[in-house]
Formats: C-alpha cells, sequence, structure tokens
C-alpha cells in the first residue's frame, strides 16, 4: 500500500546505510554536539518561561481576581498565538536558516514574559488586566511558536539522520527538565525576593543572555562553522536523499522558491503526522497550562505539593524523551525509519491515554502523583520519534512541515485549553481525564499512517 505521495518518486529503502566513513578520512570533529548542547539549553529556558506562567498565576490568580474561564482565556490566547504562527517560522527558518530566526524569537519571547510583571500596575480593574494579559500571551504564543520547527531545521541541518531520534529526544529532554524547574524556581524565587514581579523579571533575563551568546557563536550550516572539518560535513550528509542546492544563509535560496504544497497535502504520512501531533497536542498541554489549576483548586492541595506534583512528570518525562530518541534511532538502525518512528510513538500515546483515564479515581497524593508522572512519561515517549519523523520526511521542508505539525498541536491544545477549564468551572472533574485519554488513544492509531522512509526532498 502507498502511504506517501501519489505520482511522487519511489520511496526509498527501509534501511539506511551507516553512517560510517573511509577510515582514511579525516576523523569527524563534534561541532554538532555543541550545536545540540545549545539547542538543549534554549529549550530548557522555553519551558522554564512556559511552564513558570503557569505556575506563576497559581499564585496571582486569587490576588489579581481571576477565575478558571479567565485563565482558560489565556492559555487558549498563548495556544492560538502558538499555532498560528508556527508555519510562517518554518517557513523562514527554511527559507532563511535558523540563526536570525531563533534570536528574533527570544528576544522577542523574552520581553514578552518580563512585561508580565506590568499587571499590578494597569488601570481600569479586572476587565484591564485580563485584556492585557490576553494580548501578552498571544503575542508570547507568536513568537514562541517558530522555536520547535527551527530546532527540526537545525537537526535536519546538523545531525546524520541515525542520530535524529536521539537529538530531538535530548532536545525534549532538556524542555521537560526547563518543565520540571520552573514551578520549583518560580516558588522559590517568589519566598526568596518576596516580590514575585521582581522574581518574573528576573526569570526573563535568561532568555536576553542565551540569544548574545548564540548570535555571536552559531552559523546556519556545517560548511559555515568554524571547527567543523571534511569527515563531519561527509558523516551528517552520510544517507540522505539527493537534493538540490540548498543554500540559505548564502543569498537567494532556489531550492525555497516554493513550498512543495501539493506533494505535501497528497502525502497520507503528512497527514497522520499533522493528526496525530494534534491528539497528542490536546493532551499533553494539560501539564503545560490547567494541572497547577486543577491541583490547587479542585484537588486542594497546598502549593508546595502542587510545585511537586507539577515538576515531577516533566522530570520523569526527561526518562521518557531520552529513551523514546534511543529506542527510536535503535529500531530505525535495525527495520528502517517506518518503524523506528511508528512503534515507539504509538506505544508511548497508548500507556499516556491508560494511565490519564486512571486519575479521577485515586485519592491519594502517590497514587495521583504515579499516574501523572506515568501519563507524560508515555507522552515523551512519542516526542522525540515525533519530532524525528518531521525531518525524516521534511528534510530540507522541515521547517515548515514541522511548523505545521506543531500548529496542530498548538491549535487543538486551545481547543482543549477552553473545554477542560469551562468542564472545571462546572466542576465535572471526571469527563476531562476521559476526554484526554480519548485524544491519546488516537493519536496512537493515527501513527499506524505514518511512513517516515518518503521523503519530501527527494529527487525525481
Amino acid at each position: 500500500m502507498n502511504h506517501g505521495i501519489p505520482g511522487g518518486p519511489m520511496p526509498v529503502a527501509d534501511t539506511e546505510p551507516a553512517a560510517g566513513l573511509d577510515p582514511n578520512s579525516t576523523r569527524p570533529t563534534r561541532v554538532r554536539y555543541g550545536v545540540l548542547a545549545v539547542a538543549c539549553g534554549l529549550a530548557v529556558i522555553t519551558y522554564i518561561h512556559r511552564v513558570g506562567f503557569a505556575m506563576a498565576s497559581a499564585e496571582f490568580k486569587e490576588p489579581v481576581g481571576l477565575t478558571d474561564t479567565h485563565m482558560s482565556w489565556l492559555m487558549a490566547a498563548f495556544m492560538i498565538g502558538y499555532g498560528l504562527f508556527e508555519m510562517p517560522w518554518g517557513v523562514l527558518a527554511d527559507r532563511f536558516g535558523v540563526r536570525g530566526v531563533l534570536a528574533v524569537i527570544v528576544l522577542g519571547g523574552s520581553i514578552l514574559t518580563a512585561s508580565v510583571s506590568l499587571v499590578m500596575f494597569l488601570p481600569g480593574g479586572i476587565g484591564g488586566i485580563v485584556a492585557f494579559l490576553i494580548v501578552v500571551r498571544f503575542l508570547f504564543g507568536a513568537f514562541q511558536a517558530g522555536t520547535f520547527p527551527a530546532f527540526s531545521r537545525m537537526m535536519a541541518d546538523w545531525m546524520p539522520i541515525t542520530e535524529r531520534g536521539s537529538a530531538q529526544g535530548a532536545i525534549w529532554m532538556s524542555s521537560r527538565i526547563g518543565g520540571a524547574l520552573a514551578p520549583r524556581i518560580v516558588v522559590a524565587l517568589f519566598a526568596f525576593l518576596g516580590d514575585w514581579r521582581m522574581a518574573w523579571a528576573l526569570i526573563a533575563s535568561i532568555g536576553l543572555a542565551w540569544c548574545a551568546g548564540f548570535w555571536l557563536w552559531f552559523r546556519n550550516r556545517p560548511d559555515e562553522m568554524p571547527g567543523v572539518n571534511e569527515g563531519e560535513r561527509t558523516l551528517i550528509e552520510a544517507g540522505r536523499p539527493a537534493k538540490a542546492g540548498d543554500d540559505h544563509g548564502q543569498g537567494h535560496d532556489s531550492s525555497h522558491a516554493g513550498v512543495p504544497w501539493g506533494r505535501m497535502l497528497r502525502s497520507r504520512s503528512v497527514w497522520a503526522l499533522w493528526l496525530m501531533y494534534g491528539f497528542l497536542g490536546f493532551s499533553g498541554n494539560f501539564y503545560l497550562t490547567l494541572l497547577p489549576t486543577y491541583l490547587k483548586a479542585h484537588r486542594h492541595l497546598d502549593s508546595d505539593t502542587t510545585s511537586w506534583l507539577t515538576s515531577l512528570p516533566f522530570a520523569l518525562g526527561v526518562v521518557g524523551c531520552l529513551l523514546g530518541g534511543r529506542i527510536s534511532d535503535a529500531v530505525t538502525r535495525r527495520w528502517g525509519k517506518r518503524w523506528g518512528r511508528r512503534t515507539v510513538g504509538a506505544a508511548g500515546l497508548a500507556l499516556a491515554g491508560l494511565s490519564i483515564a486512571a486519575v479521577p479515581w485515586v485519592e491519594g497524593v502517590v497514587p495521583l502523583g504515579f499516574l501523572l508522572i506515568l501519563t507524560f512519561f508515555g507522552n515523551d515517549m512519542a516526542m522525540a520519534p515525533s519530532w524525528a519523523a518531521a525531518a525524516d520526511i521534511g528534510e530540507r521542508y522541515s521547517g515548515v512541515l514541522s511548523g505545521a505539525m506543531n500548529m496542530m498541536g498548538s491549535l487543538m491544545a486551545a481547543i482543549e485549553v477552553l473545554i477542560i477549564g469551562r468542564l472545571f468551572e462546572s466542576h465535572n472533574l471526571v469527563a476531562p481525564f476521559l476526554i484526554l485519554a480519548a485524544s491519546y488513544g488516537l493519536g496512537a492509531l493515527c501513527w499506524a499512517g505514518v511512513d517516515a522512509r518518503r521523503s519530501l526532498s527527494e529527487t525525481t
């Protein structure tokens, strides 16, 4: 059965040549791992900013006078902005390279993060505060939207095929470290400084520091980066499909004169990947948005317990991201990209769905924490295969393809936060988790349609 692009090129073999080198060639340098480390650092910062707001909002929600419905609007505004700007940022990353794109994204996002501190000085009562926060969260989402599509293009440019799953696992592992650190950092800084506004501005400043260092050091492609030798460039290119000149960052890029929308929209694998990530985003973003509110307002847990139960799933998500990436790459080396991406992603989402369905029926903090951790572990098992599959299928169009994929996840997350927020507001604490479980299940089924062997960049 054809899972790819009708009328397009024949799929490549379901196995890729090992990324090896002629023993007489130059020993490869390891600059690509420095690039990966820089991306991982930004992933940490991104999630400190993102999850930190969810934790901070649980603290200032009552003093400011925000309701659960208000919080749903704020979270939805972020996800809508995030979703709408995924593809534009992906196109820009593909067209011009990720150096300038990421610098603009981090600079803008850090300034908008700091601007939340102004909320206590606004006139006009609760209406003015809510309007201000909705605008800020929408714009913050619009800037952050480009981060992971840019990472996808960065990994497509810098990592060999057989290391992409592990690289994406490391990036998503780092995001989970940021998510795990955020609640503890926010609570500790609030307590130490005695002023959440000053603490929040300090948290925002770490993005500015990263931006300065990144701009001075990074270049878009291995052949532009000092210190990368011919051995490493050969290693990175091993096993890739043949492609036309790809010259972003060096003037006009003829290969990006037009994104192959027709091939993309006719591809069963592309649609299956997009839908899968939409269902994953619907359920997974509960942890980034309404989990602290659920724990504090509806489970009636104190701030310290809430921060721990918000942090621990992200901490175990670190293991899920790394394990998902490593297993995906191992299966890819043994049985090819189709099974390497598909089986690990589907298994993770199935585990997440079964775990979160049981949440309403547990009473104690320990079993509740166990289920929340197990759910997020399964969720994160699927992250590295998802983004590796986007790079495999997209190649030099991986920025726009992964941007569209993440757009689906973000827009579905906006729908989720409105639905789940309204159900929580009406004190319905069972239906939300059954809905989240069903979404994970549908995502697992979608993996059956994803075949990462066929690249949009293959030449005919």
